[in-house]
């Protein structure tokens, strides 16, 4: 997902519904779920949803043929809290869920190069968009690797082929799987090549025509983007400590407070 992408998604959620759409919140990763086709099915094998469910940390690192790369986490806690980030070292925290309930914004994050913000509406904006580079990356690591993952014995790696559908023809890709120390897991997602099917356009054609594929074939992202996923086997933690400030933070119930710990007293998500 590219950054004009993630911006002009946000620029979507904005407007009144994109607050109802944070409103229907739901946990981290059904908003990612995996699309892709499986890998055959082995004695050692594991479900990359399960997997991603369960893990303490998960980050994402995307990394253009050109131009910075960025890098997001999400952490979930025992209790349900979870907390998605996004930048350099631990990052800004962008998206906090307590107890698995409403989402909580920080309309005071941003990123280098992200567009200047000084109504709420336009911080809610970026909000949205610093969660999307975050979420829409792990979707498409997701999908192209599948639910059912082959696991290779620890410091080994593995690769196969994928592909999915443009306008005109294929995007491919290399996917490795490697099986870290401890248990963590290692997904990166490589793109390879974009193939072209259709034959040229005739005289007579008024969709399939030459400039509509050039045009198409521009708005792909460049061959060797790379994504990867590194998927802690940590246990979680209990939960985000109530002392955590949350000065300039957005709670879509409307329910919030000045740290933590007010809010989960506010919101009674905690208390369900």
């Amino acid at each position: 997902m590219t950054r004009e992408a993630v911006v002009e998604w946000a620029r979507m959620m904005s407007r009144p519904s994109g607050l109802d759409a944070m409103r229907a919140f739901f946990p981290v990763f059904v908003l990612a779920a995996a699309i892709g086709a499986a890998l055959p099915a082995t004695a050692t094998t594991v479900s990359l949803n399960e997997r991603l469910k369960s893990a303490s940390r998960v980050e994402v690192n995307q990394v253009p043929t050109s131009g910075a790369s960025l890098i997001g986490r999400v952490q979930q806690f025992h209790n349900g809290d979870s907390l998605i980030s996004l930048g350099e070292g631990e990052g800004q925290p962008v998206v906090l869920t307590l107890c698995s309930g409403k989402a909580h914004l920080n309309l005071e994050a941003s990123w280098p190069g992200a567009p200047a913000a000084k109504t709420a509406e336009e911080k809610q904006m970026r909000a949205y968009g610093m969660y999307m580079a975050v979420m829409g990356g792990m979707a498409m690591v997701q999908g192209l690797a599948g639910d059912t993952l082959e696991l290779p014995a620890d410091g080994q790696a593995a690769t196969v082929q994928r592909e999915t559908s443009w306008a005109y023809g294929k995007e491919q890709y290399a996917v490795t799987v490697t099986g870290g120390a401890g248990g963590e897991l290692r997904i990166k997602a490589v793109k390879t090549a974009n193939t072209t099917k259709t034959p040229r356009s005739g005289p007579d054609d008024f969709v399939s025509t030459d400039g509509d594929k050039a045009a198409r074939l521009a708005e792909l992202e460049p061959v060797g983007t790379s994504r990867e996923l590194v998927i802690s086997s940590a246990p979680m933690a209990a939960g985000i400590p109530d002392a955590m400030s949350l000065a300039g933070w957005l709670s879509a119930s409307g329910k919030g407070g000045a740290t933590v710990g007010e809010a989960r007293t506010a919101s009674g998500d905690c208390a369900r």
